[in-house]
């Protein structure tokens, strides 16, 4: 498996059709065709539908696609680390994220990277289910939980704290909890699982039976700030709605314990490519030393 035969059919793959791919890499159809035919043995699948018309990946070729790109981006880095010429980031950054957080700290400065480095394309996946970033094929997953990932390098970008939070409407209605045992009889929101909470002082408490679950940090907040019951919030989701008002802190003498932050994650065993280093680096531009959150 040559490196040209890779970088043909990661330009196919772009340019959707065999013959601008060859006048892009100077060579001729017939050998570029011989190449795609070649590579498709040794990998042992079809890598595209071809018509007389157009070339499309196939869904095979589409799941190697990300590996391929990755091969071909190590190996530039490497050559440039070599000759000393280094390289700028540059290729297409696959890249998740939880659903809440990157909505609302991430994907407002993205803009601002795009500006810095116009050569990367971004392909986010926002989610707040734990993606796997090695089966993904991601080169960057940023995670607010604990870490567990041992495989991962880990950066972290910031603390998370969390905290109990309610509407005042609620606690107007139902009472302020005054003591840990209190909250066994509140309305509780949560995410989905099973849950037991430990705070600082060494106490935990079962979630109770009068329980909400949502699977979205937002819509979460949202139904805390409606009066639906008691939730835990991380500082980065909550600090608008608690200097709104909209929100306000229980029990703010028992803090939870927590070992979350947030964290830049990657693949280790690899040469961390310019793109990867370059995202790492703005976010933490953003978040440290002091994350906005919590100015």
């Amino acid at each position: 498996m040559d490196i040209l035969s890779l970088r043909l059919f990661l330009r196919v793959a772009e340019l959707s059709g065999l013959a601008a791919a060859a006048r892009d890499l100077s060579l001729s159809p017939a050998s570029a065709s011989a190449r795609l035919v070649k590579l498709e043995k040794i990998v042992g699948f079809r890598l595209f539908n071809r018509t007389t018309r157009a070339v499309s990946l196939t869904t095979d070729g589409a799941a190697f696609l990300p590996y391929a790109q990755q091969a071909v981006e190590t190996l530039d880095a490497g050559l440039g680390v070599v000759s000393g010429s280094g390289e700028e980031a540059h290729g297409v950054l696959r890249m998740t994220m939880p659903g809440s957080f990157g909505r609302m700290h991430i994907v407002p400065a993205l803009a601002e990277f795009q500006t810095r480095y116009p050569g990367v394309i971004l392909d986010l996946r926002l989610s707040d289910e734990v993606l796997n970033v090695i089966e993904g094929a991601y080169d960057l997953i940023i995670r607010n939980a604990q870490l567990i990932d041992s495989s991962l390098v880990a950066r972290k970008l910031a603390d998370d704290q969390r905290l109990l939070v309610a509407a005042p409407d609620y606690l107007k209605k139902h009472g302020r909890p005054k003591s840990l045992d209190d909250l066994t009889t509140h309305q509780w929101v949560v995410f989905p699982g099973t849950h037991r909470y430990t705070f600082e002082n060494g106490q935990t408490i079962e979630q109770p039976d009068g329980t909400y679950i949502v699977n979205d940090g937002e819509a979460m907040r949202e139904m805390i700030e409606r009066g639906m019951g008691i939730g835990i919030k991380s500082l980065w989701n909550a600090g608008h709605s608690l200097k709104s008002g909209e929100l306000v802190a229980v029990l703010p003498d028992f803090p939870l314990a927590t070992e979350s932050a947030v964290w830049a994650l990657y693949p280790g065993g690899r040469i961390v490519a310019p793109k990867v280093r370059a995202m790492i680096d703005f976010l933490l531009e953003r978040f440290s030393p002091v994350p906005p959150w919590e100015t």
